[in-house]
């Protein structure tokens, strides 16, 4: 504004008719430079006032949502902390622990070696382990593409700890090795279920990113950063839980909050060891961490990444559909009809791990995305419902609308808690 008032002076002074009218040109530059500047801005909700009542409803230590329209943020907002106890705001900036929507990412990398003629989707695992006949029978033509959909019938978390969690923590080696020692073990165990049944199962994503490390001779860390993090510039893209015990905390501290209390307790940190240890066997299932805004980033990739070349058409419409069925679980999402998400389908995921859940909705469609997070993990569907009480209520508020406009506001759209999976950490 000062630089304004003292070229509005200088203009009374001028008597050259050019001089004049340059300098008024260039006032009227710079107030079009600021109105476009003020829009941009405010064109950007901030709904983080809107959180604070469901946050503090279903006890929740912090909050905090993002909404993508036509590929730019329209929404997004952060409540509460990031350590119960303690007064350091989360933020939306905060980096966090996606948990399960990870899988999504590692199946997005099997797309890209797909495109490339790296492996198939049909790669099988006889065509990856030179010791194949030591596996379970059933596993032996098992392909990528099951172990993706939870359609192999590999056991799923629960057996896997309960069976082999000690041997597991004794492991020595890299991410990789272990992987593969995670792999065939699950492989000459026998299948849980008959192969082509679902059942959700983490460690079947293990045996997915060993084959793609016996393929191509990479690790999975390597790959996810080749493939998803650098080209879509997530720059804070990282591996691993994103919290420490330091007080006050920098990033939002993970809790839990049991079915008998309303004060969500701080959750430890696992000891370097384990977590090394667990990252090889469920990494490529859950261990991504970034901010909101770059997690969207990824999402929209998925909505116009044929037009961008991140991805051919034929995988790009594989990624985004049931594996079996009209609705359902495909690739590392789920598929489902809503009215909302019309012409297509709306796509759901959500995470749960270290104590952070997330969860996103997203209807390509309409090019509108939807992610959601919280520092808490509760026995009782607390934190399920926080998480989908905020997705509906931007949901409602921009699904109807084909435009970035906040106008035609609609009620917030309940989506009857679809988006909580079975919760493994």
């Amino acid at each position: 504004m000062q630089i304004l008032l003292f070229l509005l002076f200088n203009t009374l002074h001028l008597s050259n008719k050019r001089g004049l009218l340059a300098v008024i040109q260039m006032i009227f530059a710079i107030l079009l430079i600021c109105f476009v500047a003020q829009r941009i801005a405010g064109d950007t909700a901030d709904v983080s006032a809107e959180l604070d009542p469901i946050r503090m409803r279903y006890n929740m230590p912090g909050l905090s949502t993002i909404a993508l329209k036509r590929g730019e943020i329209v929404a997004q907002g952060a409540s509460g902390y990031r350590r119960q106890g303690e007064s350091t705001p989360l933020l939306v900036t905060d980096p966090i622990n996606i948990g399960s929507c990870s899988k999504w990412m590692t199946a997005t990398l099997a797309g890209r070696l797909v495109d490339r003629k790296i492996l198939s989707w049909t790669t099988q695992i006889r065509e990856c382990f030179p010791d194949f006949m030591s596996f379970s029978s059933v596993f032996r033509n098992a392909t990528l593409e099951q172990f993706l959909a939870h359609r192999s019938g590999v056991q799923q978390s629960t057996t896997f700890y309960s069976r082999h969690y000690n041997k597991l923590i004794i492991q020595k080696g890299t991410f990789r090795e272990i992987r593969h020692w995670v792999a065939e073990t699950v492989l000459k165990d026998g299948p849980e279920v008959s192969p082509g049944e679902y059942l959700y199962a983490n460690q079947g994503y293990a045996v997915a990113a060993a084959m793609i490390e016996q393929i191509t001779g990479q690790d999975w860390e390597s790959l996810i950063q080749e493939h998803v993090f650098t080209p879509l510039q997530m720059t804070s893209a990282t591996i691993g839980v994103v919290y420490n015990e330091s007080i006050p905390p920098k990033t939002p501290v993970g809790h839990d909050l049991p079915s008998t209390t309303i004060t969500p307790i701080p959750r430890p940190l696992l000891s370097p060891t384990v977590l090394h240890n667990d990252q090889s066997a469920a990494g490529p299932g859950g261990y991504i961490a970034c901010t909101l805004q770059d997690w969207a980033k990824f999402l929209h990739a998925h909505v116009v990444g044929v037009s961008t070349g991140y991805l051919t058409a034929e995988t790009s419409e594989k990624l985004k559909r049931p594996f079996i069925g009209v609705e359902g679980y495909g690739l590392g999402v789920s598929a489902y009809n809503r009215t909302w998400a019309t012409p297509g389908q709306a796509l759901v995921h959500s995470g749960d791990i270290f104590g952070q859940n997330t969860v996103f909705w997203m209807t390509p469609s309409r090019d509108l995305i939807v992610a959601t997070y919280a520092n808490c993990r509760s026995e009782d569907g607390r934190t399920g419902a926080a998480l989908d009480t905020v997705a509906g209520l931007l949901i409602g508020r921009y699904a109807y609308n084909m435009t970035r406009s906040r106008t035609a506001i609609r009620e917030p759209i309940i989506l009857d808690h679809l988006s909580i999976f079975p919760r493994t950490d």
